[in-house]
């Protein structure tokens, strides 16, 4: 009786090249998505003029965890005002017709659409800047759409 090994046939060798090549398929992607979530971007530029933060703790459920400073902020009429998001949360800064309160814009739902604002930052991501200059002297109300407990005002003087 002849000593023979049992080959492995064309088909079982097609599965396991099939299979290899999908383990290494799975952890060049796994690699990539932990290589960019975790590679370094280069920070904005800081403003140069007044700026308003818009900050949060990593959660943003109510005033004590997320918010706009310094409020309220004074500036001169015709300065360029940046509001930067340094929070992990992503948010806006939307003008609103009338003081704050906890809830959104408290005007109704005319003063939260985008037509009736005289500024509307749209929503910016941690790291992103919205600048605005006030050219008429008063009281503007801002807050934030995602969040509508959050809220700022901007003495223009």
């Amino acid at each position: 009786m002849a000593n023979s090994k049992p080959s492995i046939g064309p088909r079982r060798s097609r599965k396991i090249w099939v299979v290899l090549a999908s383990v290494i398929i799975i952890v060049v992607v796994i690699a990539g998505v932990f290589y960019m979530a975790n590679r370094s971007q280069a920070a904005p530029a800081p403003p140069t003029g007044p700026n308003v933060t818009i900050w949060d703790t990593g959660f943003c459920s109510n005033t004590g965890n997320c918010g706009y400073s310094p409020i309220p902020k004074n500036i001169t009429s015709g300065t360029a005002l940046t509001w930067t998001n340094t929070g992990g949360q992503p948010h806006t800064a939307s003008e609103c017709t009338t003081a704050d309160t906890t809830n959104a814009c408290p005007n109704g739902a005319g003063s939260n659409t985008s037509e009736s604002r005289a500024f509307d930052s749209g929503t910016l991501g941690k790291g992103q800047l919205f600048t605005y200059s006030i050219n008429t002297p008063g009281t503007y109300y801002y807050y934030c759409i995602l969040h509508p407990w959050m809220h700022g005002t901007i003495l223009v003087s």
